[in-house]
């Protein structure tokens, strides 16, 4: 009789540890994934400013992402904050890192925090993490249902020991074309096994230098929607990464080299360089240079000479193999700055080909100008905001295989090239848990695409014209999102096209009404 009661207290204090929420012991070596929900609430806290006057705010390289968790470690506690904007965001951001937190800390007490699913961690401070959950977004219209890449079931799994950390994120779900390149779970349909966020790290001391391999996402620049170099909307890039910052003067700069052919030997170098020389303004310049080799070279890959020299110096090793050295480089330069509390102006230019003397060869440019507005109403949050991007014709394309593009798409703006957008947004946050939000845009779009270089010894033509039939939509569209918990984002939408000729076919004529859903749950 005593052995059964032994062996009943032991079961159940082995279910008790196992159906027990698990206090919170994230790593905070990982990397935020671009395009992260998070990311918003940082960039209105960004244009906010500082919370109490004189206490300078200064959230390094946000316009270099992706970013580590540990970054945001120096945010106050929003009950720290005195306005209402700012304390909103930081709720938000709060029952999020509180996975951060140390078991019996106030943070593990966070409302809204949700734990993972499982994890470990030893007393020499290693760490295992297991998050599962279901995840996606999709739109119904007139032709019928389709759902966006990624929507299904996603795992994360991490595992860090000292300062080395070894992440995947693997997604059984719909991928956009995927039975073009893989065999489906379900016959018919376009849902694979994929990952598009797996990668080792490695975080030196103090976090003033890092570095990661593996596959991920990449956004330089202040743009909301996209920026121009390298943009969130491209396609998940395999490549190295190497981060280092300056803290007497607020500078970050990256180096990043990615394979985008591999058996083509098609290569990408990007390198960026960001300062925040007061707390209101924030200045980039980044560049990136395609070019061909059966791997990454040195001169590209340590990124701290400019991409032009280096192409120089590998003409000189080898003067006659000047085709198989020639590069093609963009250069991108912006600024964000705070004109007030709660108000901000940015902007952003990239330099394909300019030639100021040379009239057979066309200029190939494109800028962006935006604005970001946050204020309060009534007990209630309000954020909006602006932007405008011009791409002119042939931007990313070359006519010697040197193009800026990965599976079929820019590595920059995703409308591009020969487009014109006009986006306005708007969002009312009745609360952490509530928001109502509209979105306008309207998009000219001319018959130059990735696929029609501008060919060396073609007449010359006004890169700054659209070619051929212009095609125009516009664009309304609304919806309400539920964000009680970390774990949990569900979002409703509906809206409307109107699309002047369709196809670039004069005359011809869409209009049509849609619905959306975007959805986290997650574990």
């Amino acid at each position: 009789m005593r052995r059964e009661r032994v062996a009943c207290c032991l079961a159940l204090a082995v279910a008790l540890q196992l159906g027990r929420p698990h206090v919170v012991d994230g790593t905070p070596l990982e990397f935020l994934p671009v395009g992260d929900p998070l990311e918003a609430e940082l960039r209105t806290l960004d244009v906010l400013g500082p919370a109490w006057p004189g206490r300078p705010l200064r959230l390094a390289g946000t316009g270099m992402r992706p970013l580590q968790r540990f970054e945001l470690d120096s945010l106050p506690s929003p009950d720290q904050v005195p306005g209402l904007a700012h304390r909103m965001s930081l709720i938000r951001i709060r029952r999020v890192l509180s996975r951060e937190a140390d078991a019996g800390s106030r943070e593990a007490r966070v409302p809204g925090r949700t734990p993972r699913l499982y994890q470990k961690r030893d007393v020499e401070g290693a760490r295992f993490e297991l998050s599962v959950g279901a995840e996606g977004a999709g739109e119904v219209a007139s032709g019928g249902a389709r759902y966006f890449s990624d929507t299904g079931l996603h795992g994360r799994i991490a595992l860090q020991t000292d300062r080395w950390l070894l992440f995947s994120h693997i997604v059984a779900g719909h991928q956009d074309t995927a039975r073009a390149y893989s065999d489906p779970l379900f016959p018919g349909t376009d849902v694979i096994i994929y990952s598009g966020e797996s990668y080792v790290g490695y975080t030196g001391a103090g976090g003033r230098w890092g570095m990661q391999v593996g596959r991920n996402r990449w956004h330089w620049g202040p743009g909301e929607e996209g920026s121009l170099l390298l943009s969130k909307t491209a396609v998940p890039l395999t490549g190295l990464a190497l981060h280092a910052r300056i803290a007497p003067i607020h500078a970050d700069g990256m180096a990043f080299s990615a394979t985008l052919k591999g058996t083509a030997g098609e290569q990408l170098a990007a390198h960026r360089l960001e300062w925040q020389p007061w707390d209101r303004l924030r200045v980039g310049l980044s560049e990136a240079a395609r070019y061909q080799a059966d791997f990454w070279r040195p001169l590209y890959l340590m990124g701290v000479i400019p991409y032009v020299l280096v192409q120089r110096m590998h003409f000189q090793d080898e003067p006659r193999a000047l085709d198989a050295n020639r590069n093609n480089i963009l250069i991108g330069a912006d600024a964000a700055w705070r004109v007030a509390p709660g108000t901000r102006v940015y902007g952003e230019l990239l330099a394909d080909d300019l030639h100021l003397i040379d009239v057979h060869h066309p200029n190939k440019y494109a800028y962006q100008l935006g604005w970001d507005g946050v204020g309060t109403f009534r007990g209630t949050r309000l954020v909006w905001g602006g932007e405008y991007t011009r791409v002119t014709r042939f931007v990313y394309t070359s006519d010697y295989g040197r193009d800026f593009v990965a599976q079929g798409r820019s590595l920059g703006f995703p409308i591009a090239p020969d487009a014109r957008r006009m986006r306005v947004r708007a969002a009312w946050d009745l609360s952490p848990a509530w928001q109502v939000s509209s979105v306008a845009t309207r998009t000219q779009k001319g018959e130059n695409s990735l696929a029609e270089p501008f060919v060396e010894g073609s007449p010359n033509v006004n890169a700054s014209q659209f070619q051929g039939v212009v095609e125009e939509g516009r664009e309304l569209e609304a919806g309400a999102r539920w964000w009680p918990s970390g774990g949990l984002d569900v979002t409703l939408s509906a809206g409307y096209r109107w699309v002047d000729n369709a196809g670039h076919v004069g005359g011809a004529r869409t209009r049509g009404a849609h619905a959306g859903f975007a959805f986290r749950l997650t574990r």
